[in-house]
Parts: C-alpha cells; sequence; structure tokens
C-alpha cells in the first residue's frame, strides 16, 4: 500500500520487519487498552465538583455529593463485574479496583462533603517530601530521622509557605475539626482492625501466649 501511494520503499521494509513485533503484542495492547479506559472512566466520575471553603452553610445537596459519587462509582464498578469473556489479566485488575473500594469505603469520597480536603493526596505527599530534602541541605546529613520524628509536626508548618498560606491553613482545620475528629477515629479503629486480622493471620501463637498471660493474670488476681 505504501508503494502504490509512492511511499519510501524503505517505510515498507520497516513496516515488515516489525509487524511480527506487532502481531506479537496486539493482545496485550489490547487488554492495556481495556483496563486504561476502566480508568479514565472511573476519573471522569470522580471529577465532580468540590466544596468551597467558605462561611456559608453548607445545604443539604452539597452534603450529599459524596454519596452520589461514591453510587456513580459502586454502579460502574457493579457493571464491571458482570462484564463476561475478559482474559485472566483483566478480571485481576477488575478485582483490584473493586477491592480499593471494598477496603476503604467512605473514606475515599470525604473531598466532596468536606470543604479544603483535596481529592488527591499528591500535594501532601510532595509537601513532605520538600521537608526531607530541605532537612538534608540544612543538616548536610542524608538521613535526618531524629529531627524528623521529634519536630517533623512543627516543621512542616513552616516547608515552602508564608504566613498566610499557615494561616489559611489553619482556618481550614478549625473549620472542619470536628468532622475530622470522628473520621480520625474512625480510621484508627479500622486500622486496628485490619492490624489484629494482620496478626491473627501471621502471628497467631504469639497472640495465644499473650491471650494465656492475661486470662492467668486475670485469675491470679481473683485469687
Amino acid at each position: 500500500m505504501l508503494l502504490e501511494k509512492g511511499g519510501d520503499e524503505r517505510l515498507a521494509q520497516l513496516l515488515s520487519m516489525i509487524q511480527p513485533v506487532r502481531d506479537e503484542f496486539r493482545e496485550p495492547m489490547t487488554m492495556l487498552c481495556q483496563g486504561q479506559q476502566w480508568m479514565i472512566d472511573i476519573a471522569h466520575i470522580l471529577e465532580a465538583p468540590l466544596p468551597e471553603l467558605d462561611n456559608t452553610p453548607r445545604s443539604s445537596a452539597r452534603l450529599n455529593q459524596s454519596a452520589r459519587v461514591q453510587q456513580r462509582l459502586n454502579r460502574y464498578l457493579s457493571h464491571l463485574q458482570k462484564q463476561p469473556g475478559l482474559s485472566e489479566w483483566l478480571m485481576e485488575f477488575r478485582q483490584h479496583l473493586i477491592g480499593i473500594t471494598d477496603r476503604w469505603g467512605d473514606d475515599l469520597f470525604v473531598c466532596y462533603d468536606i470543604p479544603g480536603v483535596p481529592s488527591t493526596d499528591n500535594a501532601l505527599e510532595s509537601r513532605f517530601g520538600r521537608l526531607r530534602r530541605d532537612q538534608r541541605r540544612i543538616s548536610g546529613r542524608q538521613f535526618n530521622t531524629a529531627t524528623l520524628l521529634n519536630e517533623g509536626a512543627y516543621l512542616a508548618w513552616e516547608c515552602d509557605e508564608d504566613e498566610e498560606q499557615v494561616l489559611a491553613r489553619l482556618r481550614r482545620v478549625a473549620t472542619n475539626h470536628v468532622d475530622y475528629q470522628q473520621r480520625y477515629q474512625k480510621l484508627c479503629t479500622e486500622q486496628e482492625q485490619r492490624r489484629l486480622c494482620y496478626r491473627l493471620k501471621h502471628h497467631l501463637p504469639k497472640i495465644l501466649r499473650e491471650l494465656e498471660s492475661q486470662w492467668a493474670a486475670i485469675h491470679s488476681g481473683k485469687s
């Protein structure tokens, strides 16, 4: 076809050389494109507007935004779960997407109800990265773990921010303080349950010994 259109014969030769490679990777590329399309669809669902930080009361519609986004995502994942004829790799990838929402539940959607909460933690991770780099530059040591552990909570407020930016962040904390505390306690409870499940799975003999020691201590005190 290239020659019929007046194309360079060398391009036709190159195409004939790479054609076996294209054929070999055609099926994997098809699976990757399918997985990419799922991610694009999920990204569109999660692109719902976030509430702005202001002093006006939040309406019920804004308060229910997270529930609506979560419902739309769950419907989409349920539709994915019913798709037949997928390869083993796509089924594993699909289950990974579903597993994320099952593990974290409502905590994935708080940004749609709480003003000032970002949709991702990318900015926070970048902030911590800048803090580590600044401490390496100041101390001259590649690893400055002691300073970060002892003073990190205070240093984080000063990382690449002026006074107005710090005050704005404090105002956001004050606005969402009660909701933050409730969700933080819920997260701590869920994390403790995950740690217990992990210990039961990987350190069962040790847990049983600890329970036996506690039982013995309780009954020895009663006697």
